[in-house]
């Protein structure tokens, strides 16, 4: 059987998958969508790639199930306050993230140079929403216990690396980093391979933005590195605060 080393709903959705891939079908987000939904994976398989002891550094638990080149399954496993970069998702052309909690979704948009909320909802247990390389997103988890999200990503195009050159918006710096590494906050230098200058936030999702990022430092030993930063970030707010900005 196809992928029998696989717990065996996420199996079954990596074969539906491959069907649809080996084929010679263009997939989309929301065809996707539908194989997800139809291969019906459970709790319990994701619980093979539990990682809720994460590093408070990495922002949340990142396990890949199988790199198909054409398309990647992740696990991603959320502790209380566990927030992602904002970011986008490389060369993704197709793909979806089915939460298996609550979770605090944002959608930016970047108008002309400004980065703005384009929505914000709270993702309902079950859920699936769709993904692809002009989202600009941010998650994470709000309530009170872990969880998981289910993550698939895959291109019509590419046979290897299709989540490479992911976008992180590091406000604080107003700068793009360019990764091949996770959404997380303050990445080490030797996850970014390339910057470019960044939009200019808005002043909502700027403090919203501060907020979250203070909470990470705070929940990080202390250290010199960390006490900079924070004094970086403090500085940028006072600064926004003196100019009607914040």
């Amino acid at each position: 059987m196809e992928f029998s080393n696989l717990p065996t709903s996420l199996g079954r959705l990596a074969g539906l998958l491959k069907s649809e891939v080996d084929s010679g079908q263009k997939l989309n987000p929301k065809r996707v969508k539908e194989i997800v939904l139809q291969a019906d994976v459970q709790e319990e398989d994701l619980a093979h790639y539990a990682d809720f002891d994460h590093p408070i550094e990495d922002c949340y638990g990142r396990k890949m199930v199988l790199d198909y080149g054409a398309f990647e399954i992740m696990v991603m496993s959320w502790n209380p306050r566990d927030y992602s970069s904002i970011h986008n998702h490389g060369y993704t052309q197709w793909g979806v993230v089915q939460v298996f909690g609550n979770v605090h979704h944002f959608i930016y948009q970047d108008k002309e140079g400004v980065l703005d909320f384009a929505k914000k909802e709270i993702l309902v247990k079950g859920s699936v929403v769709k993904v692809n390389n002009n989202l600009i997103h941010q998650m994470g988890n709000p309530s009170s216990e872990p969880y998981y999200t289910l993550h698939v990503y895959g291109s019509n195009e590419r046979t290897e690396n299709v989540t490479a050159d992911a976008k992180n918006y590091d406000l604080e710096f107003d700068r793009i980093s360019h990764t091949t590494g996770g959404a997380f906050l303050n990445l080490p230098a030797e996850e970014i391979y390339d910057f470019q200058e960044g939009p200019t936030p808005s002043s909502e999702v700027f403090h919203h933005y501060a907020y979250l990022l203070l909470d990470y430092y705070d929940r990080q030993e202390a250290s010199e590195e960390i006490d900079a930063l924070r004094s970086r970030l403090l500085g940028k707010l006072a600064e926004m605060k003196t100019m009607n900005l914040v």
